[in-house]
């Protein structure tokens, strides 16, 4: 990296930071954003791609996306291991009304994970993901034990609600 780079970034860092803290992202996870938002930056820079740069701007947009693209991938990950559990429980064979309710149910849920905020869903795929304890988990996503669970506790209820279940 040459010297022009290292002064945009250090002028410039900063506000990328803040501008991911702003949107709930963790210290670390900001900065680790940051850092990869400016490498592809300099990557694009090197590769002739860049008309011109505005910065902070630039790299601020770069960093959203690829925060974007992080909250895909997470959702993405529910919504499959949701549909494996959900699948587990389809009958092998039997009533045709039986395979058409699982998969109605299949598609509320998926379409009510769709709608619950970013830290719902972080918790729901730590959840699934890891075996470990509530306290294990909240640490890893950078949350109090209690707020993990209220989380938790809110998203299910959503759930419940969207499948009509009365607190079972």
């Amino acid at each position: 990296m040459n010297d022009a780079w290292t002064l945009r970034i250090s002028e410039h860092d900063h506000v990328v930071v803040l501008a991911l803290l702003s949107r709930g992202v963790r210290l670390q996870d900001a900065r680790d954003l940051a850092q990869d938002a400016w490498a592809r930056l300099v990557e694009a820079e090197r590769a002739g791609r860049l008309e011109r740069i505005e910065l902070p701007g630039l790299v601020i947009r770069q960093a959203m996306f690829l925060l974007a693209e992080r909250h895909r991938v997470l959702r993405r990950r529910v919504d499959v291991d949701v549909e494996v559990e959900v699948a587990a429980e389809l009958p092998a064979s039997g009533e045709p009304e039986s395979i058409v309710d699982a998969r109605r149910r299949l598609a509320l849920v998926s379409a009510t994970l769709e709608q619950v905020p970013p830290r719902g869903r972080q918790v729901m795929e730590s959840l699934l993901a890891s075996s470990d304890g509530h306290a294990q988990q909240a640490a890893r996503i950078g949350l109090s034990v209690q707020r993990f669970r209220q989380v938790l506790c809110e998203v299910r209820a959503r759930l419940r609600a969207a499948m009509g279940e009365d607190g079972r």
